[in-house]
C-alpha cells in the first residue's frame, strides 16, 4: 500500500477529488465551448446560445464545489466531530444553492427571449403579464425547494414547516379566490381570443359596449360610448356570451325601420328605401340593401330596410343620415309618413 496510515490515504484521495474537479471543469468550458463553434452558431434562435451563455460558469462552479463537498465527506468520515462536519454541510448548501442559481437564470433566459421573440408577435399584452408573474413564482417554489433540501440535509424534521405552508397556502388561497379567478378567466381568454384590443365588443353579462383598450391578467379595459373608460373583472366576462362587432368583419348590419301610411304605393317606397341606402358609399353593394314590408300598424304600414355599412364604426351615423334622406325622398314622392291614429267614442249618460 502506498498510504498505509488510513487519514493518509483519504487525505490524498480528497485531494486528488478537487484537482479531479477542477480539471474537470476545464473540460466543461472547452465542450461548452465546442458546442457553440459546432452547433448552437449554427441555429436560428439564439436561445440555445443564451442558455450555454449563463450554464457555462454556473456548471464550472458546481462540479469544483462539488469535488469539494465529495472531499470533506470522505473526511468527516474519519475526522468525525471536527471542522469536517461543518464544512460538508457548508459546501452542499453551496452546490444546493448554484444549482437553484443555475436554474433560475435558465429560467430567466427562457422567460426573456418569449417575451422578446414570441410575446411581442401577439395582439394582446396578457402574456407579457403572464410571464413575469410565472418566473416570480417558479423562482418561489425553487428556492423554497432548496431550502427544504438543505433542511433536510442536516436532518431537521420538516413535517411542521410543510404542515404549515400547507394551511398557509390554502388560507391565501381562499383569501384570495377573486383574484385567482379573475386570473384563470384571463388565461382563458388569452388562450381562447374571443377578442382583441381594438375590437367592439358587447358583454352580455353587464350589457357593455364599447371599444376593448387592454386585455390584463386580471381585468380587461373598455372604452364606451361616452369616452369612459370601463374595467370589467374578467371573471364576470366569462360568465356570459360576448358579442364581437369586429369578427369575423368589421361590416355592420344597418336596420331602418319606417311606417308608410295605407294606400302608399309599396313598391315605390321599397326603391326608395332601397336606392337612398346605395347613395352612399359606405354602404355594401354587396349584399345590396334590401326593403320589406313587415307588418300592418293601427296607423301605418310597417317598412324596413336592411343594409350592411363597410365599418362597424360608421354604422350609427350613416343609419342617421340614411334616415333624413328617406323622409326627404318620400315627401318629394308623396308618400305620407302617418301619425298614430284613435277613434274615440262617446256614450252619453
Amino acid at each position: 500500500m502506498w498510504f498505509p496510515d488510513e487519514h493518509y490515504r483519504v487525505i490524498v484521495s480528497s485531494l486528488l477529488v478537487v484537482v479531479c474537479g477542477f480539471v474537470l471543469a476545464q473540460l466543461v468550458h472547452v465542450l461548452f465551448y465546442l458546442t457553440h463553434k459546432i452547433i448552437t452558431s449554427r441555429t436560428k434562435t439564439d436561445l440555445d446560445d443564451k442558455i450555454l451563455d449563463v450554464s457555462r460558469r454556473s456548471v464550472q462552479r458546481i462540479i469544483v464545489v462539488w469535488g469539494f463537498y465529495i472531499a470533506t465527506d470522505w473526511l468527516d468520515d474519519v475526522y468525525q466531530g471536527t471542522w469536517t462536519h461543518y464544512a460538508d454541510g457548508i459546501f452542499f448548501v453551496i452546490v444546493v444553492f448554484l444549482i437553484s442559481v443555475l436554474i433560475s437564470n435558465i429560467n430567466r433566459v427562457v422567460m426573456e427571449w418569449y417575451v422578446t421573440s414570441i410575446a411581442v408577435r401577439t395582439d394582446s399584452p396578457v402574456d407579457d403579464e403572464i410571464v413575469p408573474l410565472v418566473k416570480r413564482v417558479s423562482n418561489l417554489l425553487l428556492y423554497s425547494i432548496a431550502g427544504i433540501i438543505c433542511l433536510d440535509h442536516f436532518h431537521i424534521d420538516i413535517k411542521a414547516l410543510v404542515v404549515s405552508l400547507g394551511v398557509g397556502s390554502f388560507a391565501v388561497a381562499f383569501a384570495a379566490q377573486e383574484t385567482l379567478a379573475n386570473m384563470i378567466a384571463g388565461f382563458v381568454i388569452m388562450v381562447d381570443r374571443p377578442f382583441r384590443v381594438g375590437d367592439r365588443i358587447r358583454v352580455t353579462a353587464t350589457q357593455q359596449v364599447g371599444d376593448v383598450i387592454q386585455v390584463g391578467l386580471r381585468s380587461t379595459k373598455i372604452l364606451d360610448f361616452d369616452n369612459n373608460i370601463v374595467t370589467i373583472p374578467n371573471a364576470q366576462i366569462i360568465k356570459g356570451d360576448i358579442i364581437n362587432f369586429s369578427y369575423p368583419e368589421a361590416a355592420m348590419r344597418v336596420k331602418i325601420e319606417i311606417g308608410i301610411a295605407y294606400g302608399s304605393d309599396i313598391e315605390k317606397a321599397k326603391k326608395i328605401m332601397e336606392g337612398t341606402c346605395a347613395s352612399f358609399p359606405v354602404i355594401l353593394t354587396d349584399p345590396a340593401p334590401k326593403a320589406y314590408l313587415v307588418g300592418f300598424g293601427d296607423s301605418a304600414l310597417n317598412m324596413i330596410v336592411v343594409a350592411r355599412a363597410s365599418h362597424y364604426k360608421e354604422a350609427f351615423e350613416v343609419s342617421d343620415q340614411i334616415r333624413i334622406k328617406i323622409h326627404d325622398e318620400f315627401v318629394k314622392a308623396g308618400i305620407e309618413i302617418p301619425f298614430p291614429q284613435r277613434v274615440v267614442h262617446m256614450q252619453k249618460n
